[in-house]
C-alpha cells in the first residue's frame, strides 16, 4: 500500500486482542482505499490474521465512512467442553427433614425414607462428554477450550445396563439409592398390617416398612430404615439407619427405640429413645431421650414435658416444662469426665503405639537370626495381636469422644416460647435449676456458669 495512503490509516487492537478497529482518514481520491490492500496492511503491519471482516471494510470504502473507528476484526472465545454425566431418575439426595406446614403443624406423611422402584424401571442415563472448541484472538493466538472427559460406569448392585452402556435399569423390586458413588437397588420388606401375634417379632436385613402399628411386647429389628405408618406401642424397635413413626410413639413406660441414624415421630410419650444422630418430633412427654447431635421439637405446639433429654449439641423447642409434678431435665454438651476420659485414652493410645513398635522391631530381629526360638517368636506375635486389639478398641473410643467434643463445643438449649420453673438445665457438667419463668430464651455455658440470652427471632 502507498505510504501516502497508510498515513491516513489507524488501527486499534483491544487489550485482550479480541477486536480490531479501523480508522480511515479523509482522502480526495475515492479509489485511494482498496479492500485487498487494507487486509494485507492489517496482516503485515498490524499482525491481524484472524476474524477479519472484508464486507465491513468494503462498506467503509463504498460508503466513505471516514474519521470513525469501525470494528473490522473479531476474535472468538473458546467454548469449553462438558464432562460426561448421569441423569438420575430418582432423588439422589433426599431431604429427611420434615416440612413445617403454613399452619405450624409438621408434615410427616410425605417424608419417605424409601424411594422404591420396580423391575425394569429406568434408574439413570449416561450422557457422554461433549468436546469443546478452541477460540482465537485477532492476532491468531489460540484460546484453548477446557478439555473434557468421560466418567466411569456406575458400580453397585441390583441393576442391569443397556448394550450401549448408557442406560441403567432396576433388576429387582426394591429401594434405590446412590451412596458413596455406588448405585444400589436394595430389596426391602413391607408388613401390610400390624406387627402383632399374626406376624411375630421381626429381624430383617434391609429396609422395613410397616403399614400398621407395632403392638405392645413385640421386637422389630432392621439393618436399614424402619418406617411405621401408625403407632409404636410398648415395643422394642432397633434400626441400623433411621426410624420414622408417622403416628407417634405411645411407649407406656416400656418402649425402647434405638436408631443408628435419626428418629422422627409425630409425638413421643413414655418411651426410651436413643439416636446416633438427631431426634425430631412435635412433642416429647415423660421420656428418656439420648441423641448424639440434636433434639429438635418443632411445630405449632412443640413441647418437652417431663423426663430426661440429652444431646451433645442442641435441644430446641417452643416450650419446656409446665406439667405439675413432671420433673424435666435437659442436658447438652460434654461432661468434664468425658473430657478426662478422652485425654486418658489418647495417652494410652500413644503408649500402645510405642509398645507395638517395640514388639514389631523385636519380631523382625528374631526373624533375621539364623537360629530362631520359635516359642519366643510365637509369644511375641501373640503379644502384638493382643496389643493391636487394644489399640483398635482405644482408637474407636477416642474417635467417638473426639466427635462428641467437636460437636458439643457450642452446646445450647433453646426455648422459642418459654421455660417453666422447676426445669433442670445441664450444660458441660454445670447445672442450673430454673426458679422463674423465662421467655424466648437461649441457655449456654460461659466459663463455669450457665448464662441465658434473649432469642433473636428471624
Amino acid at each position: 500500500m502507498d505510504e501516502q495512503i497508510t498515513k491516513h490509516i489507524a488501527v486499534v487492537v483491544s487489550e485482550d486482542e479480541m477486536t480490531a478497529d479501523l480508522f480511515l482518514g479523509m482522502v480526495e481520491d475515492p479509489d485511494a482505499y482498496n479492500v485487498d490492500d487494507i487486509i494485507e496492511y492489517l496482516k503485515d503491519v498490524e499482525h491481524i490474521v484472524a476474524g477479519v471482516k472484508p464486507s465491513v471494510i468494503m462498506e467503509m470504502i463504498n460508503q466513505r465512512i471516514y474519521g470513525k473507528m469501525v470494528t473490522v476484526a473479531t476474535g472468538a472465545p473458546g467454548v469449553d467442553g462438558r464432562d460426561g454425566f448421569y441423569n438420575f431418575q430418582f432423588d439422589t439426595s433426599p431431604s429427611k427433614k420434615p416440612k413445617v406446614l403454613p399452619d405450624g403443624t409438621v408434615d410427616y406423611h410425605n417424608l419417605s425414607l424409601v424411594q422404591s422402584v420396580e423391575i425394569g424401571d429406568l434408574l439413570a442415563t449416561y450422557v457422554p462428554k461433549c468436546e469443546g472448541r478452541d477460540g482465537y484472538t485477532v492476532k491468531g493466538k489460540v484460546l484453548p477450550a477446557k478439555r473434557c472427559k468421560d466418567i466411569p460406569p456406575l458400580r453397585g448392585k441390583g441393576f442391569t445396563i443397556s448394550s450401549d452402556g448408557k442406560k441403567y435399569y432396576a433388576a429387582v423390586d426394591g429401594k434405590v439409592e446412590l451412596s458413596m458413588g455406588q448405585l444400589n437397588v436394595l430389596q426391602f420388606h413391607t408388613i401390610n398390617g400390624d406387627v402383632d401375634l399374626s406376624v411375630g417379632n421381626i429381624d430383617f436385613k434391609g429396609d422395613l416398612e410397616i403399614l400398621g402399628s407395632i403392638k405392645e411386647g413385640f421386637t422389630v429389628k432392621a439393618t436399614g430404615n424402619i418406617t411405621v405408618n401408625k403407632l409404636i406401642e410398648a415395643a422394642n424397635v432397633e434400626a441400623g439407619k433411621d426410624i420414622l413413626v408417622r403416628g407417634g410413639i405411645l411407649g407406656g413406660g416400656k418402649a425402647t427405640i434405638s436408631a443408628g441414624g435419626n428418629v422422627y415421630a409425630l409425638f413421643i410419650e413414655n418411651a426410651t429413645v436413643n439416636s446416633n444422630n438427631c431426634v425430631q418430633a412435635d412433642a416429647i412427654v415423660n421420656c428418656n431421650v439420648n441423641a448424639f447431635s440434636d433434639i429438635n421439637i418443632f411445630g405449632k405446639t412443640s413441647t418437652i414435658v417431663g423426663g430426661k433429654l440429652k444431646a451433645n449439641r442442641k435441644i430446641k423447642t417452643r416450650k419446656i416444662g409446665g406439667e405439675v409434678g413432671a420433673a424435666t431435665e435437659l442436658t447438652v454438651g460434654i461432661e468434664p469426665d468425658a473430657l478426662a476420659t478422652y485425654h486418658k485414652m489418647a495417652k494410652e493410645l500413644e503408649e500402645l503405639n510405642h509398645e507395638i513398635e517395640k514388639v514389631e522391631k523385636t519380631i523382625e530381629m528374631m526373624q533375621s537370626k539364623p537360629k530362631k526360638d520359635d516359642n519366643l517368636l510365637m509369644q511375641l506375635i501373640r503379644t502384638k495381636v493382643e496389643l493391636t486389639a487394644d489399640l483398635y478398641k482405644h482408637r474407636s473410643i477416642c474417635e467417638e469422644l473426639q466427635k462428641r467434643i467437636e460437636i458439643g463445643k457450642y452446646a445450647e438449649i433453646i426455648a422459642e416460647e418459654k421455660v417453666c420453673p422447676g426445669v433442670i438445665i445441664n450444660i458441660d457438667g454445670h447445672t442450673l435449676h430454673v426458679d422463674e419463668e423465662y421467655t424466648e430464651i437461649i441457655f449456654l455455658r460461659k466459663g463455669d456458669k450457665i448464662l441465658s440470652k434473649k432469642l433473636q427471632k428471624d
